[in-house]
């Protein structure tokens, strides 16, 4: 039977050790006990290997990297498979190289071809690649080195390099035998519609390969769907490491298409810093130290490579993350982000031109701005490395949905956890502009304008596939029609909120939902027995998000304020008093969460005609906020009005109503806070009622209860009734 090349012994074969097992080595001292095919003059023990190795070959990888071809250009494409074709002798099925009997051809590229080949001594399929390293010697040896370097790394998202070699004579040949991968390449995986949340796990484990290899001291230089395989595992791995750079060492010539000459821009189109004077060195740094690939020659395919790689430029792993960008930006829009071809498409990416995402593509915003940083045409201004990247890529942003007391003004989290789908991308996006439109005028307490606007998302999100939407915009409805005193329909509408997002998986927004029903029932209802039990509910809704300690100060706060309308203040205050604890430790003892704590615990007990209990929790929070001296805000001004309460119940209703003056002063010019007007009215007309001006005090409950009925809220109009009443009553004994 023939062979290609037949080694005279093991010592010519640069195998790479590191990678040897204990089972490699088990099957060499096996093999040692018999005569060796491989040995010059020695019998060949098998027999017809090409139907042996054809028998015990599982499996068919479809298509291999097409390798270091720049693409887009298919007559060029079949030019290089030619001319690699001749190099090598076809056809090679049921021949050897080395110890490896070739099944089937599986792709030629420039750098040479690749075979499916059986390895009897480990009983294992391979993918063995014939490479011409060309006829200048240190071309040669530098492909061997690139090649053990390769050997050398071990990671699930790296194709493994088993075994590397040369053949007899003087072809130049090297083979790299290497792990076999039954599946497809990235190009042609993304050739077939995929979830924005498959795509992304494709990249990731991209992007952890590359990771390895840049931690290991190796750069690729030519990374591209081309040369990224995804198996029937799912498994991502990256492959030819560092080749193209040491096999065009010789082969420049054939390579006009790649070689652009050095140049230098005008330093405000390219920063003068572009291309760093430290290199990242090989994990034998003897090995590759030296570079040797021509001046002004750059490596790589055009369409992935960035700029310092147009201009010919020595290049670090900086350059495989633009690489990787530009495929990611490709994969996510069937787009390219650089127009043009050839000079232009070179201009373009040297001056930075990267195009602009669109609505239509339904790129999150936080995936756009990585991307874009990546392909920054400055190395100094992209990621530092892959590894934040991969950081970026694996951050829970779904445990990060607590950007304000009650609920997610930010949609960008609820894209991130649940991508929508593709044929509804655009109006998503535009459904998402109006849902956080609306919570900014809430955010202002311009309520009923922003309760205008969820009930018409509530109406628009129910015609688009995409539930979470739809009980983001329920959330924000239920929540309004509570702030503008219908909490009634607020608690039907809280309910179908969580109902929709059970069922769409979101359990952020469930326990969201229950935890704000809990101020509704109990605070807005009176019903604190059903506050009690949806509060356990809202608990187990908890488990299941995880350690979230707002979502977890919230439920604290809310159930306080529940049990307290109970009259339960006790209880109210310790749940509250857990709260406070919580966001010291989470956010630190000076932040605006554990003011509004501290102010909620010191109502509670206030409520409960505690004076004492409450000056200790009012105390720390007038300190964090001095509410006499700075701006007012919402948190400064309520503690204003607090601060008027505790002088009231500790016998200086004076100084009370003077400080519950200057709280209503400030909600007056306020738009949206009729429910903190009222409210700081009927404890104004207290302290006047108090201070013995009883005409004053029926006068300002009066109006409070004017407030109150404006804005539908009937538990506060009753407050404010009961308190004008008093002041009537007590005005009336007086006269007697």
């Amino acid at each position: 039977m023939q062979r290609l090349a037949v080694l005279g012994s093991r010592s010519r074969a640069l195998r790479a050790e590191p990678r040897r097992t204990e089972r490699d080595d088990a099957a060499r001292a096996d093999d040692d006990d018999r005569c060796d095919p491989r040995a010059a003059g020695s019998p060949h023990r098998y027999k017809d290997h090409s139907s042996s190795a054809a028998h015990s070959a599982i499996g068919y990888l479809h298509a291999v990297a097409s390798i270091s071809i720049p693409s887009g250009d298919a007559a060029q494409e079949q030019t290089h498979a030619d001319s690699v074709m001749e190099r090598f002798a076809s056809p090679l099925r049921g021949h050897a190289v080395d110890r490896y009997l070739i099944v089937d051809e599986l792709g030629a590229g420039g750098m040479g071809v690749v075979y499916k080949a059986y390895d009897p001594d480990l009983g294992r399929l391979v993918a063995l690649k014939l490479v011409r390293a060309g006829a200048k010697a240190r071309a040669h040896v530098r492909l061997l080195r690139e090649a053990r370097a390769i050997a050398r790394l071990s990671h699930p998202n790296v194709v493994a390099v088993h075994d590397v070699g040369e053949l007899p004579g003087d072809s130049k040949e090297i083979f790299i035998a290497m792990e076999f991968v039954e599946g497809q390449r990235l190009r042609d995986w993304l050739a077939t519609p995929r979830s924005q949340r498959a795509i992304l796990d494709a990249f990731l484990q991209a992007a952890r390969g590359l990771a390895a290899a840049h931690d290991a001291g190796l750069v690729h230089r030519d990374f591209k769907p081309d040369n990224v395989l995804v198996g029937l595992d799912g498994r991502v791995r990256v492959v030819d490491f560092g080749l193209a750079r040491a096999w065009r060492d010789d082969n420049e010539a054939d390579e006009d298409a790649l070689t652009l000459p050095r140049e230098r821009l005008d330093a405000d189109v390219l920063d003068q810093d572009l291309i760093p004077t430290e290199h990242i060195t090989a994990a034998d740094p003897a090995d590759l130290a030296h570079t040797i690939t021509p001046p002004g020659a750059a490596v790589g395919t055009p369409r992935y490579m960035a700029p310092e790689q147009h201009l010919g430029r020595d290049c670090d792993a900086r350059a495989d993350q633009f690489a990787w960008a530009v495929a990611f930006y490709e994969a996510l829009t069937r787009s390219r982000p650089f127009d043009g071809a050839g000079a232009e498409l070179k201009k373009q990416v040297l001056l930075g031109k990267v195009k602009a995402f669109t609505d239509s593509h339904g790129v999150p915003e936080w995936v756009q701005a990585l991307i874009t940083r990546a392909l920054t045409v400055a190395p100094k201004n992209r990621w530092p490395s892959m590894h934040e990247i991969i950081r970026e890529l694996t951050a829970d942003r779904t445990a990060h949905r607590h950007a304000s007391l009650d609920g997610s003004a930010d949609t960008e989290p609820m894209v991130a956890a649940f991508p929508p789908p593709d044929a509804h991308a655009s109006l998503i996006h535009r459904l998402r502009a109006r849902l956080e439109q609306a919570w900014g005028k809430k955010s202002r307490g311009a309520y009923q304008p922003a309760l205008a606007i969820a009930r018409q998302l509530v109406e628009d999100s129910a015609r688009v596939d995409y539930l979470p939407l739809r009980a983001a915009s329920l959330y924000l409805r239920g929540n309004l029609e509570h702030r503008t005193g219908d909490s009634a329909s607020a608690s039907g509408t809280l309910y179908e909120a969580a109902r929709l997002a059970a069922r769409a998986g979101d359990d952020w927004q469930v326990a969201n939902t229950w935890i704000f029903l809990v101020q509704v029932l109990g605070v807005g209802l009176g019903e604190t027995d059903r506050a009690d039990a949806v509060a356990r509910v809202a608990e187990v809704a908890l488990e299941r998000v995880g350690d979230n300690a707002s979502l977890r100060s919230r439920l604290l706060n809310y159930w306080g304020a529940a049990l307290a309308a109970g009259g339960r203040h006790p209880d109210a205050a310790a749940q509250i008093a857990r709260a406070v604890e919580l966001d010291s430790q989470t956010h630190g003892p000076a932040h605006a969460f554990v003011v509004v704590s501290l102010l909620n615990l010191a109502e509670t007990w206030l409520d409960g005609s505690r004076a004492d209990q409450a000056r200790e929790p009012l105390e720390r929070a007038r300190a964090l906020c001095q509410p006499e001296t700075r701006t007012p805000t919402a948190s400064r001004t309520r503690c204003l009005a607090l601060l008027g309460r505790l002088a009231t119940q500790d016998g200086d209703p004076t100084l009370g109503r003077n400080l519950l003056e200057r709280a209503v002063s400030v909600w007056e010019k306020q738009p949206g806070r009729d429910a903190a007007l009222a409210d700081a009215l009927i404890h104004l007309a207290v302290a006047a009622r108090t201070a013995g001006d009883h005409a004053y005090a029926r006068t300002t409950a009066e109006r409070a209860a004017t407030i109150a009925r404006s804005i539908s809220d009937a538990r506060l109009e009753q407050r404010a009734t009961r308190e004008a009443a008093l002041a009537a009553a007590s005005a009336a004994g007086r006269a007697r």
